[in-house]
């Protein structure tokens, strides 16, 4: 990495206790396919580099989330499953939150209203 360059395009990731907690950079990463993509290819570098077995999501940029993104978010979840390991998100917006409600990805996923309530029940 070099100096002053971030380690990531599309995400902030920090460990507490052994949970990966990672925030996505913009907005438009959920939204466009080639950037979906490169986020994905980023999320699942970090969690396969660090061998983690529990992941929290913060959603909070995330105003809309695409179908390509929910694809991730899924395969991410199969991932994890199979690794006997667990996904949790948090700080979703009214909208994305309806959207998950309706497409019931609120019953595949655990749902928490910010971090400090999802690492203590995480």
């Amino acid at each position: 990495m070099l100096a002053g360059k971030p380690a990531f395009l599309f995400l902030i990731v920090k460990e507490v206790d052994g949970v990966a907690v990672i925030a996505f950079l913009e907005t438009a990463s959920m939204i466009e396919g080639d950037k979906v993509e490169g986020l994905a290819k980023e999320l699942f570098g970090v969690i396969e580099a660090k061998k983690y077995k529990k992941v929290l999501l913060n959603l909070y940029n995330a105003g809309y989330v695409s179908s390509a993104m929910l694809a991730q978010l899924v395969r991410l979840h199969r991932k994890m499953q199979d690794v006997k390991g667990k996904v949790g998100l948090y700080c979703l917006r009214p909208p994305v939150m309806d959207a998950f409600k309706v497409s019931q990805f609120d019953r595949l996923f655990e749902i928490f209203p910010d971090e400090p309530t999802a690492l203590k029940k995480f």
